[in-house]
Order: C-alpha cells, then sequence, then structure tokens
C-alpha cells in the first residue's frame, strides 16, 4: 500500500473581506500555476495515482482537481471531511486502515498533515515532517496504512519536486540550469563580497542607499550599487526606487546583529581548504577520492576543523536544538554524555542546557576543544564540560555513558571503518544506552532529498572513502557493530535527518 499525503497549492492569506467563509477561499493564480508543474512533475516521476480523498474546503478541493487533470483525469477523486484543517490524525489513519492496496493520494491542511505523517512513520508520533503548499510526502506500507508502519520514501517540496523531475510536459529544452549552475560561484563570491562588506548588516542599519551604504562600507557608490542589484535580482535584497531593503530570510540570517545569524558559516564553506577540494571534480572521480593530500580533510588534526567550530556553531545551534527535541531523556536521573568530533560542541552544550543533571565530555583534536570550551563558557556549562583530546577512531572514549551523540561524522569514512567505531561506542554505552547520530542520508533512490543526495560528491571531494549512507546501509553498521535498534528521525524538511540506535 502506497499512500501520498499533499498539502493544497498557495491560497494566500485569509481575507474576511473577500471571503467571510475561510473554506471557500480559493488558490491564488500562481498557485495554480505552480501546482500544475508539481501535478505535472509528479506524474514524470512515474508516481501512480489510483484514487484521490480531498478535504472538503475549496483550496483542496482546487488542489486535487488540478492532480487529477495531470494524471488525464484517471484517479476517482472523493471527498472527506477527514482532512479537513481541524483533522484528528488518529482518525485519518482508522480510516486509512481499510484502504489495503493500491496507491490513494490525500490532500489537506497543515498542521493535520505533519502530524499525520509522524504517526505513519514513527510510533510515537516525534518524527518532525513539515509539509510546505503544494509539498509530497510518499509513505509505503507492507501492508494495510497503520500507525509507525510507513516507511518515508519521499518527501519534497514544489521547488524540489519540479527541479528534480522537470515542470509541465509542454517544457521547452533550455540552457537555463546549465548556465545558472556553471555561474553559480559568481553568486557564491557576490555573497562572500558582501558578507566581508558587511553589507546586510549596514542594509539591516538604516543604510538604504548606494552613497549611504558606499560610506559605511568603505567602499564606491558604484561598487555598491551594482553589488546591490546583483543581490536584489539573486532575491537577498528588496529594491524600491533607489533605496534598499532586506528580505525577511537576510533579514533573520545575514544581518550581524540578529540573534539567528548564520553568516559566518562562509568562512567554513568558502574556505580556501574546501574550495581547493573541488579544484578537479574529473580527478576526484577518477581517483574514486579527493585530490586533497593525506586523506584530505579527515588528515589528523586537520586545521579546517578549527575554522569550521568557530564559523559553523550559529547554524549549528538550531541542529543541536533539534536532536535535544528528538531524543527523549528522563530529566529527573544524571545523564552521562558523549560528543564524539564535536568540533563546536554545540550538540552535547544544548543537552547540558536543557537537562540540569546532565554532563558532557567532548572528544575532538586539541585545538577543536579549545573552541569547544569558549563555547561551552558562553552558554554558562562550563563546569558540565569535560574534554577528551584526540582521535575519535583511536582515543579512549572513557564511560560508560547515557548518550554517544555522533553528529556529521560517520559520512567521512568507509562503511568498515565506521563499523569498527560504532563497535568502539557500543562498548561504552550503557545497557539501554544509545547511539544519536546526525548524518545526511539520501533515499534509497541516493537522488532525493537533493540537499542528502548531493552531499555524497562532497565527501567524494573531501575525503578519501566518504559518503552520504542510506537509512539502509547506516542500519547495517549499527547492527552489525552490535546495536539492538535503529530508526530515523528527520526534524522538519530543513532540519538535521537523526539516526538513533539503542545498545
Amino acid at each position: 500500500m502506497r499512500l501520498v499525503v499533499m498539502r493544497h497549492a498557495d491560497a494566500g492569506d485569509p481575507d474576511p473581506a473577500r471571503w467571510p467563509d475561510d473554506r471557500e477561499r480559493p488558490l491564488t493564480e500562481q498557485g495554480r500555476r505552480e501546482h500544475a508543474q508539481v501535478a505535472a512533475a509528479l506524474r514524470r516521476a512515474g508516481l501512480g495515482v489510483d484514487r484521490i480523498l480531498t478535504s472538503a474546503l475549496a483550496r483542496a478541493r482546487e488542489t486535487a482537481a488540478i492532480t487529477a487533470r495531470a494524471y488525464g483525469g484517471a484517479p476517482a477523486l472523493e471527498e472527506s471531511e477527514l482532512l479537513g484543517d481541524r483533522a484528528e490524525p488518529a482518525r485519518i489513519v482508522a480510516a486509512l486502515a481499510r484502504v489495503e492496496k493500491g496507491s490513494l493520494l490525500c490532500v489537506g491542511h497543515e498542521p493535520t498533515l505533519s502530524r499525520l505523517v509522524a504517526v505513519l512513520i514513527s510510533r510515537d508520533g516525534s518524527a518532525r515532517v513539515e509539509m510546505r503548499k503544494s509539498g509530497v510526502a510518499v509513505i509505503d506500507f507492507a501492508g494495510p496504512v497503520e500507525a509507525g508502519r510507513g516507511v518515508l520514501a519521499l518527501h519534497l517540496g514544489p521547488a524540489e519536486l519540479t527541479r528534480l523531475v522537470g515542470g509541465g510536459p509542454a517544457a521547452e529544452p533550455s540552457p537555463e540550469l546549465f548556465l545558472g549552475s556553471v555561474t553559480a560561484y559568481q553568486r557564491s563570491a557576490a555573497i562572500r563580497g558582501a558578507l566581508d562588506l558587511d553589507l546586510f548588516t549596514a542594509v539591516g542599519a538604516g543604510a538604504d542607499t548606494a552613497a549611504a551604504l558606499a560610506e559605511r562600507c568603505q567602499a564606491t557608490p558604484r561598487g555598491i550599487r551594482i553589488l546591490c542589484d546583483y543581490l536584489t535580482a539573486a532575491g537577498l535584497l528588496i529594491k524600491a526606487g533607489d533605496r534598499y531593503r532586506l528580505t525577511a530570510d537576510s533579514a533573520a540570517f545575514l544581518d550581524r546583529r540578529s540573534p539567528a545569524c548564520v553568516a559566518s558559516a562562509a568562512d567554513f564553506m568558502y574556505s580556501p581548504e574546501i574550495r581547493e577540494a573541488f579544484s578537479d571534480v574529473a580527478a576526484a572521480v577518477r581517483r574514486g577520492g579527493t585530490v586533497l593530500p593525506a586523506g584530505g580533510t579527515v588528515a589528523p588534526g586537520h586545521p579546517v576543523w578549527v575554522r569550521f567550530a568557530r564559523a559553523m556553531a550559529p547554524l549549528m545551534r538550531a541542529a543541536a536544538r533539534a536532536v535535544v527535541d528528538t531524543v527523549p531523556v528522563d530529566a529527573e536521573r544524571p545523564l552521562r554524555v558523549l560528543d564524539v568530533a564535536a568540533g563546536h560542541g554545540m550538540f552535547g552544550i544544548a543537552f547540558v542546557e536543557r537537562y540540569p543533571r546532565a554532563e558532557v565530555t567532548a572528544l575532538d583534536w586539541p585545538a577543536v576543544l579549545a573552541v569547544a570550551r569558549e563555547n561551552a563558557a558562553a552558554a554558562g556549562v562550563a563546569g558540565r564540560h569535560r574534554t577528551i583530546a584526540g582521535s575519535a577512531l583511536e582515543a579512549d572514549l572513557g564511560g560508560p555513558h547515557d548518550l554517544v551523540l555522533i553528529p556529521n561524522f560517520l559520512h567521512h569514512f568507509d562503511p568498515p571503518t565506521c563499523e569498527r567505531f560504532l563497535a568502539r561506542v557500543r562498548a561504552v554505552l550503557v545497557p539501554g544506552g544509545r547511539a544519536v547520530a546526525v548524518e545526511f542520508v539520501p533515499d534509497e533512490g541516493r537522488v532525493t532529498p537533493p540537499p542528502a543526495a548531493m552531499f555524497a560528491l562532497v565527501m567524494l571531494c573531501t575525503t578519501d572513502t566518504g559518503d552520504a549512507y542510506t537509512f539502509a546501509e547506516l542500519d547495517g553498521m549499527f547492527r552489525r557493530a552490535g546495536f539492538s535498534t535503529c530508526v530515523l528521525r528527520t526534524a522538519g524538511p530543513a532540519g538535521p535527518q537523526i539516526v538513533i540506535s539503542e545498545r
């Protein structure tokens, strides 16, 4: 049995003046156009649909009708109050359990659909899967629909889906994707230049003309005008007349005055070491691994990891908190945490911040641990933060530990190395203790979701043997290392993918 869960397309915001009954609010014109592309992409991807079940609200009915048309009108289309905007997932699951075979597409609303998907793919409903407008989640069952028995085969937003599969069937061939890709370095360089000039912070502080920005950033008005126009065309600024302002995303994440600012991540992502690794992809493909010397970024004590620790801490703070939210812990008991390849230390620090009885031991190279200690002190938890200096593959892991955190580590190595390491982790866990790995986990076909699928190339270019592993591959590694259970949790569409294994 296959269940396809789809959120309705864009319908704008509620407007009581136009639609006193919000149930009759229709899709926007843009929503109709974009969803027609999404539906066409679904069909082009070979995703069969036997029947469509939709909420009775106008925006869902329209979405379902557009989808049915993309399939030539073949799927039967039915309305159901079960899928309304206040529907209960438990009632939906009970109704769907009566469907024994085939492929059923359900069109509905948030937050019901996210909760429904969570219940279907995790017994405790703890999975975090956010459904964007026109977004799709494909869930497979060995038998009838049943809570906790589903396997999330695909989860994509509309842009990802149409980009991956292609838009409407009548689309003409275009070099646009190729040209945009081979000139993408220009966009990266423009953003890096803006960050070096602190331009986003200057705009946020009120310098909104080329002249004012030139004075603030110590640049020429001509140069500022050209750069700001480029960033506007790229979607990072807004221009009205000759004045610029930040987009909501830029204000949150690129203005250094914002507590959510992640601009420092560019210091690592655009670093000389990482750019050198991508300088000859063809050579890496021929070799089957990095062209960098000494095994690439996994060389003992590689200086790039100090840069990583300093640059990536702000970006990883939210991911670390998502891991804490996803991994249940008894707050009344002491908690001993080992944070392997801790880097900035944010994952371990997040547990210590949340749980007053928790203590964390961070393991990494000595120079990297200096950064983790700084972050622990800044968080006010230095008294419960200890360190072990050395290689995660060789150092004494101490113990016993209740939790071993393994954030962004396994993908740097081949499966045999990972299994030997995981066996060492298991040995220092208490009975019932858990290993929690944060990974880029592609689906079985290895081309979705795009960020995880594309991450494999990062490993090819920066390591000798690393890869982005599917959940089946990770599950096999953990089980061969002696772990009894292994589950995958995803904290939202942009959140971390978390593999939790019990000793």
